[in-house]
């Protein structure tokens, strides 16, 4: 499983969002308290911020605790999109630079915190199939995220709105899987709506909690697979429910598996 942090709202430096807290998302690579597999946060890290509209990204397949200049890298940054993220690889998948998260193409980021079960064997063609020719070509490696990734994008282009088009793709994946587990909180994002889903194809998910103009984020909205800062008031995010989030706050939708 994955950790991530997720931010939109007035521009603030990006730093705090990742090294911040007594429990940041910086400490979660190798303390992590919720995950509902694994022990550690290990398989590579991705920073991603908005520029002018434009999404970019620092990424390597390393712990994040290698990285001894990335705190003051991020120090200059300043957007009013980021999210952070780092990847604990489900087994049997490559860990490259292609499964790095978060992902970009064009405008959009994403991010998995789950796994799609038996993906390679199992579900990856079918799945893949979905996409348009234009999106299959934008395929770099092998991952269930890039491939959910990109299922959602086509969705959202084609009028879904962003948590709209995550909750395509999580119907597709369960209709794909039927009674198998399958983790699906996943977040999508253009810089200027945040679209988030809390959801899986069994009763457990994973965790998720939003903070709302705390004083280490006055002007927008946090999402974190774990609460980085406890001093804040976080909220869980209900399971099976997804929202879309833009500077003015957000909107709730519960998710229903037909």
């Amino acid at each position: 499983m994955c950790r991530f942090v997720a931010y939109l709202g007035e521009p603030l430096p990006a730093a705090p969002l990742v090294f911040g807290g007594s429990h940041s998302l910086y400490q979660q690579s190798w303390a992590p308290k919720e995950l509902l597999r694994g022990r550690m946060n290990a398989d590579g890290y991705g920073v991603v911020w908005y520029d002018a509209g434009v999404p970019r990204r620092i990424a390597e397949p390393r712990p994040i605790w290698y990285e001894s200049d990335l705190e003051k890298a991020l120090d200059s940054v300043r957007s009013g999109c980021v999210v952070a993220a780092l990847r604990n690889a489900t087994p049997g998948q490559t860990v490259d630079r292609a499964g790095l998260l978060p992902m970009v193409y064009g405008k959009w980021t994403f991010v998995l915190n789950g796994f799609v079960p038996d993906f390679h064997r199992g579900h990856m063609r079918s799945l893949r199939s979905e996409l348009s020719d234009e999106l299959y070509g934008a395929l770099r490696g092998s991952s269930d995220a890039e491939t959910l990734f990109l299922l959602a994008v086509g969705a959202a282009e084609a009028g879904a709105s962003p948590s709209e088009a995550l909750e395509q793709v999580a119907k597709q994946v369960a209709a794909r899987v039927g009674k198998a587990e399958a983790q699906l909180n996943m977040v999508l994002t253009d810089g200027q709506r945040l679209g988030v889903i809390r959801s899986s194809t069994v009763l457990l998910t994973n965790s998720l909690y939003r903070a709302e103009r705390q004083a280490f984020a006055p002007g927008g909205v946090v999402l974190a697979s774990e609460v980085t800062q406890p001093e804040a008031a976080w909220v869980p995010v209900d399971g099976h429910h997804r929202m879309d989030i833009d500077v003015d706050g957000c909107g709730e939708a519960e998710l229903v598996f037909l």
